[in-house]
């Protein structure tokens, strides 16, 4: 046999082989995959046509651009080259199927015969494929050089990467790295053989030098065992990648073209299942309790994440020594998700699943045999940190507040301290327990009347705004100062507002996020009867608390109630550059704003509180190191407000930690819970010895902006603690 038929047959045959090896254990794969998607549960709110259509342009700009990787600079420079190297380099696989079968001289149709200005179709493309290979290696250096400085082992949890797959990532970057090499290689051989179809391929013709003047049948052994080592490599490298945390290559356009359409830019509401009370049974599962009751959004979510650890770099709970890493909570969900998988299908049955089905998805006590362990899943704010990093736009918090639900409502597993708040708010209506005919205490400090709101009876139609209190707002002593001066700088400004006063009840969002879901909904309902009932929907709803601001404008359109919300940031903003409130007084303060996360991550509202600030003249503004959307929580979120905190640091201490070091006076926010929480650290700080009494103070950004319209009387250094009546006596100052 010839020595050339020879090298036909091992090409052909050897190329065959590997394909039909390595593309049969990726269908395997596949399949597997899909069915295993498929039996999660179906998500009846999401229309898979609708959601595709809305969330292209969000998957093109997430997947394509690379907008979230990006905000990592050097990183995401890095993927960019890599993610794109490997688009491009797709057409190599069509060079190689092409060499396979016809030999080294195969080129792609027509391209060479593409040509403008005397540059042809392969002139661009062959220089495209050696630029982005050449890019890429050097991203692989960039990705490793990364890996090195954040290696857990001498970084431990300051690491992003703790807690990952660690082999798996420079598994990947070997793959990647041997892809590129034999690209080359092959293009080399070709181009040593006098088969380059172009000479932009500078790479691939500075690797052909190297194979000069061998013997050219040796020279196409070279290039035949090349070509099947990349198609190894290649089928390998599928394989790998169907079974890693790098299936996000594959995943990631069906886990962005179904998500939440509704969640763009900002976190908004949780997702809602309405709770019928009446159609329940036997057999009704509230929230979730095994993996399979997940929706199939979520088990996109599971196979999505690229254990990047980003959202575990940003996580208040993980930087303050809690159990809970994002990252990790969504690993284990995927690792159980794949070994319960076989039982899911039907593949293997009760008796030879093992412990995998018994396990119990959540604990009930810290240390229990369980996927996800009691301090994980209650150690979580909500604030969204993880969602807002994540470059795959994965649902931590939903799918946290998930089994929070089953947990709270089917087995009334939840940190006991939580269950005063619950009672509160079933007896009383609000969380401290206080009671609504309480509710109008603090309008008694206002030299002027407020019409209140009656349910049932339609507002008067010079009444344009309504301002709902809320629970710290109406019953707490500190944040009822707060709401005296937000309504005293309403009134000033001439807005007609009215209160529902003792008719007002809680918004529902601690029970929510604490997974109390049916308790949520029945005060949503409540609550959107009783502002339907008034013609609130023809009005402005302004709100002082992020967290009703949040519960009232995205969450409670699930329950019919569409009304126009404002946080009163954002009121105050608008009747600033009106000239209806023009603030004098110089207060010749450092000032650094915290951000809400319900206000900021939830809902992009970033700017409108730092300018009320900027409207008070002679007030340094200064940021903190985590500012705006990589802001840091006052752990106060997901019901945290009302649990005990007895594991690693306090997430409060944390954040006034960084507010301190800013050198400001004046810590202000937006959020009743910031101030509770902020107030708490300093005064801890100042017990301590660490702060002098009364050189930081905690104060809303309305009592910054009132300070600035007072003259300097409710300006004294104890003005937090000032008798609401110097609020009285500026009454109508400007």
């Amino acid at each position: 046999m010839e020595a050339e038929t020879l090298l036909t047959i091992f090409r052909i045959v050897a190329g065959i082989a590997v394909i039909l090896f390595f593309g049969a254990w990726a269908v395997r794969r596949a399949t597997f995959l899909i069915k295993l998607t498929r039996a999660a549960r179906p998500n009846p709110e999401r229309n898979i046509p609708q959601a595709f259509k809305a969330n292209l342009r969000h998957a093109l700009v997430n997947i394509f651009g690379n907008k979230k990787l990006l905000r990592w600079s050097l990183a995401g420079v890095a993927h960019f080259w890599v993610m794109w190297a490997f688009f491009v380099l797709q057409t190599t696989l069509l060079e190689a199927a092409g060499e396979l079968f016809v030999g080294p001289s195969f080129q792609l149709p027509l391209l060479n015969s593409i040509q403008v200005g005397g540059v042809t179709a392969y002139d661009v493309l062959g220089f495209s494929q050696d630029s982005l290979g050449l890019l890429s290696m050097t991203g692989i250096v960039i990705f490793a050089g990364i890996r090195l400085s954040q290696d857990p082992r001498n970084r431990g949890r300051d690491s992003r990467f703790a807690g990952s797959n660690l082999n798996q990532g420079w598994w990947v970057l070997i793959a990647e790295t041997l892809v590129i090499w034999t690209i080359w290689t092959a293009h080399g051989v070709r181009a040593a053989e006098g088969y380059a179809p172009t000479e932009a391929a500078f790479v691939s013709i500075a690797f052909g030098r190297v194979f000069e003047g061998l013997d050219p049948l040796f020279l196409e052994w070279i290039g035949a065992v090349n070509l099947i080592a990349h198609i190894a490599i290649v089928g390998g490298f599928l394989v790998f990648t169907l079974h890693s945390k790098h299936l996000h290559i594959l995943s990631i356009p069906f886990q962005e073209l179904t998500r939440d359409p509704t969640k763009d830019k900002a976190l908004g509401g949780l997702s809602t299942e309405k709770i019928d009370m009446e159609a329940m049974d036997e057999d009704t599962v509230l929230g979730v309790g095994q993996v399979e009751q997940f929706t199939f959004d979520r088990f996109l979510d599971f196979q999505t994440c690229t254990e990047c650890g980003r959202c575990q770099s940003q996580c208040p709970a993980w930087n303050t020594g809690k159990p809970l890493s994002p990252k990790m909570l969504i690993q284990d969900l995927r690792d159980h998700m794949y070994a319960k998988g076989p039982f899911l299908l039907g593949q293997v049955d009760e008796a030879h699943a093992g412990d995998v089905i018994n396990i119990p998805l959540v604990g009930d006590a810290p240390g229990e045999a369980s996927v996800i362990d009691y301090d994980v899943l209650w150690s979580c704010t909500t604030c969204g940190a993880c969602v807002e990093e994540c470059p795959v736009d994965i649902q931590h918090v939903d799918t946290i507040v998930d089994m929070r639900r089953y947990k709270a409502m089917m087995e009334s597993s939840f940190p006991q301290e939580a269950g005063v708040m619950l009672r509160n708010i079933e007896n009383s209506g609000d969380p401290w327990g206080v009671g609504q005919s309480k509710r109008e205490e603090w309008t008694e400090k206002l030299d002027f009347e407020i019409p209140r709101a009656e349910p049932g009876v339609e507002l008067p139609d010079d009444v344009d705004h309504l301002l709902w209190v809320g629970c710290a707002g109406a019953v707490d002593d500190r944040s009822k100062k707060i709401t005296v001066a937000i309504a005293q700088l309403l009134h000033d400004a001439g807005v007609r507002f009215a209160i529902l006063g003792n008719n007002e009840t809680c918004t529902g969002d601690s029970p929510r996020r604490l997974g109390m879901e049916y308790l949520f909904q029945m005060l949503a309902e409540q609550n959107v009867e009783t502002l339907r009932s008034i013609g609130a929907e023809k009005r402005t709803i302004i709100t002082r608390c992020a967290h009703c601001f949040n519960a009232i404008k995205n969450e409670y359109p699930d329950f019919d109630g569409h009304f126009e919300v404002v946080h009163h940031s954002e009121l105050l903003t608008r009747l600033i550059r009106d000239g209806r409130l023009v603030a004098t007084n110089q207060l010749d303060s450092s000032v650094t704003y915290h951000d809400p996360c319900y206000l900021g991550r939830h809902n992009d509202v970033y700017d409108d509180p730092r300018a009320v600030i900027s409207a008070v003249p002679g007030l340094d503004a200064r940021e903190m190191e985590r500012t705006r959307s990589t802001g840091f929580c006052c752990g106060a979120g997901g019901a945290r407000m009302w649990m005990e905190e007895t594991i690693g640091t306090r997430v409060n201490n944390d954040r006034v930690d960084e507010a301190v070091a800013t050198g400001a006076e004046i810590v202000a926010t937006g959020c009743p819970f910031c101030v509770t929480m902020l107030s708490d650290g300093v005064a801890e700080k100042v017990g301590q010895g660490q702060l002098a009494d009364g050189s930081v103070e905690v104060l809303d950004v309305a009592e910054v902006l009132l300070r600035g319209r007072q003259n300097g009387r409710a300006g004294a250094r104890d003005s937090a603690d000032a008798q609401p009546d110097t609020v009285d006596e500026s009454a109508g100052q400007h």
